[in-house]
């Protein structure tokens, strides 16, 4: 996941290694070691070079895979360069510290915790733990009592972390992969709605302009002028669509259904204020309505549809055909989404006129 997919990855990117810093503080160990032996001055600056050198080695594995810190299950292959220098480092310190070279262990378990894989973590995890246990043993449990409590803390936090880390990240992939579906479902409900829309008035404008020809050319001439506008805002709606942003007030999209039904010779009686609708709520209702309307267009067969507009409700019916052995198709199902979006109810079913009603209602 890179770093500017989401908000997690972004801080893991930019903070994480910041995490390991803190952790630099625990040097202190082999550094008390060093400046209490009796080593020789050359040998002791030996000492403090290469604990510098771990220090340094450990944070620029950090940095350089912060934005990967605990999100792969089966690690990364860059990571083990640095780990690898790691166990070189303290391998070349036991001629120094001896056996409190295990005191670099809590630095090994974490840098396999968050960048290894989960099974290379529990492998190191057992075999820092082991030899800890195993020096303790030998030397005195009461002189490493502090170092083994740490190591097992770090191993147990390190877990649970990382698991959570892992987490987060799905969570924040799945929160992305449902942004991109609702954006899809998005524009396929308003290029349908566009596009059902505007086919059915070019068609019925288009019959018109047949039918005129041989009476009427100028009426057919004007149909047909018509028909390139209806093209013409098809196009700019689908431009629009696809760039988000579509918009559209239930007024504007009255006077478009209107001039459809009219030209399809539907009666439409109109009933109620367009300004009664809180115009947050115009642009979801605008959608629905025509959507309503293409279908009476389409399918309904009706003569007369009535819309009926009042403060947080609107009403479409028709006196065509009902839906009865009809299945519910993208159009209703569009509807009712839309009105789910913006808080609503959508109830489609028989109208009392004989075809079939589209309710839409706030609670």
């Amino acid at each position: 996941m890179s770093g500017d997919a989401g908000q997690p990855a972004s801080f893991w990117s930019r903070f994480g290694w910041l995490l390991a810093a803190v952790w630099i503080v625990f040097l202190i160990f082999p550094i008390q070691v060093i400046a209490e032996s009796r080593l020789q001055v050359p040998v002791q600056i030996a000492g403090y070079g290469l604990v510098a050198a771990f220090a340094a080695v450990y944070l620029w594995g950090f940095y350089t895979s912060s934005s990967e810190l605990g999100v792969s299950v089966s690690g990364h292959g860059r990571a083990w360069v640095p780990f690898g220098a790691l166990l070189a480092i303290t391998a070349a310190t036991l001629p120094i510290l001896g056996a409190d070279a295990i005191t670099f262990g809590p630095f090994l378990i974490s840098f396999a915790a968050y960048l290894l894989s989960v099974r290379s973590m529990w492998i190191v995890n057992a075999a820092v733990l082991a030899v800890a246990l195993s020096v303790a043993i030998t030397a005195g449990l009461r002189d490493y009592t502090f170092l083994l409590g740490l190591l097992v803390v770090l191993i147990v936090v390190n877990a649970v972390n990382t698991a959570l880390i892992r987490r987060g990240i799905a969570a924040e992939d799945l929160r992305l992969d449902y942004a991109l579906l609702a954006e899809q479902d998005r524009m396929a409900r308003d290029v349908h709605d566009v596009l059902g829309h505007s086919l059915t008035a070019v068609s019925l404008k288009a019959e018109l302009a047949e039918r005129l020809l041989d009476s009427d050319v100028e009426a057919a001439r004007a149909e047909l002028r018509q028909i390139r506008a209806l093209n013409a805002e098809a196009l700019d709606s689908i431009r629009a669509t696809v760039g988000g942003l579509r918009r559209t007030t239930l007024g504007q999209e009255l006077i478009s259904v209107r001039a459809a039904l009219d030209d399809a010779r539907i009666k439409t009686v109109l009933i109620g204020n367009v300004q009664d609708i809180d115009p947050v709520r115009s642009t979801a209702l605008s959608w629905i309505l025509r959507e309503a309307a293409t279908n009476v267009l389409r399918h309904a067969h009706a003569t007369t549809c009535w819309i009926h507009i009042a403060d947080g409700t609107l009403d479409i019916e028709d006196d065509g055909d009902s839906l009865a052995g009809s299945h519910e198709g993208h159009g209703m199902r569009g509807m009712k989404e839309r009105a789910r979006l913006a808080g609503a109810h959508c109830e489609i079913g028989a109208s009392g006129h004989g075809g079939t009603r589209v309710a839409v209602s706030w609670a």
